[in-house]
């Protein structure tokens, strides 16, 4: 018995790491990026892999006055586009996971009910059974097939927003928008080119205006 359970469980492991239960989207998520507490905001840096104080637990960070100037400059000019740009990847990612899961349950859903049509319609006799319910054969198909009706127009009004809006290909866009300006970042640290000349700071602004630029033409 317990060899039968040890069996099964590495089954049960992998499910969560299914599609349909490890993208599980949010119902409601921001398009717009908020800045939270300092704290917190300090720790999302940490997390997406940018330079902190926390790199520095050994050394004062005051006395690189260089690298202090530069993460002041990429705070002001570049980040702010970085948090804006990430959150809307964010956004339409989940929109893609929402629709997906609209597409999955709807499909799942028309054809048990379609089956349920089917069944009913298909037996002798005025009355049937339902569980514990005895009803007429007509009311069920009728419930059952408004249901069908019902589940098959929601799950194709939500292919029709998939659509139009594109939620994979904005996502996509943002995405990779995002990840230059997450590589432009560690370049400027870096003072590698375009930015090892005098005039880098300028260089930095044009740099994340192409980017919206970019932004702009991609719709």
């Amino acid at each position: 018995m317990a060899a039968t359970n040890r069996g099964r469980l590495p089954f049960f492991r992998n499910m969560r790491d299914l599609f349909f239960f490890k993208r599980r989207p949010k119902m409601r998520m921001s398009k717009e990026w908020a800045r939270p507490p300092q704290e917190e905001y300090i720790h999302k840096l940490h997390q997406e892999g940018f330079l902190t104080k926390q790199n520095w637990q050994e050394d004062d960070l005051n006395e690189y006055p260089l690298v202090t100037q530069d993460l002041a400059d990429l705070e002001e000019y570049l980040l702010p586009t970085f948090w804006e740009f990430n959150q809307k990847a964010k956004y339409y990612q989940n929109n893609f996971y929402k629709f997906q899961w609209v597409f999955m349950l709807g499909a799942f859903l028309t054809t048990v009910f379609a089956v349920l049509t089917g069944y009913y319609g298909g037996l002798t006799g005025d009355e049937v059974r339902f569980f514990l319910i005895t009803t007429s054969k007509q009311t069920m198909v009728d419930i059952f097939g408004f249901m069908t009706a019902i589940i098959s127009a929601v799950t194709s009004y939500y292919t029709v927003l998939s659509n139009r809006h594109e939620p994979r290909k904005r996502w996509a866009g943002y995405r990779r928008l995002t990840e230059e300006l997450r590589m432009m970042y560690f370049k400027f640290l870096s003072r590698v080119d375009p930015f090892d000349r005098e005039n880098r700071l300028d260089v930095l602004r044009k740099s994340v205006l192409e980017i919206r630029r970019q932004e702009q033409e991609n719709g």
